[in-house]
């Protein structure tokens, strides 16, 4: 798996442990224990980053990537354009 599809991976994995963090701090909120739902909704803050942390590493990594192919391609075409005049 490239880079890139595994930071997304992991990025949507903490997500998802976010929002079920969420929903159990709503159901512990129900049952009267606000010390508990608040502890589930600042961990859910913290995956909640580490997701956009993730996220946007991901979309560094394609960036960056994108620039190499755009780099590689104009070298390519010099060649080719070196060739024909050649």
């Amino acid at each position: 798996m490239s880079e890139p599809a595994k930071e997304m991976n992991e990025a949507l994995a903490a997500e998802a442990e976010s929002v079920e963090r969420v929903n159990a701090a709503e159901a512990e909120q129900e049952r009267g224990q606000p010390a508990v739902s608040l502890g589930l909704l600042m961990q859910a803050i913290e995956k909640e980053r580490d997701s956009l942390d993730l996220l946007e590493q991901g979309m560094e990594t394609l960036r960056q990537s994108l620039e190499d192919r755009r780099r590689a391609l104009d070298q390519q075409e010099e060649i080719l354009n070196q060739l024909l005049r050649g």
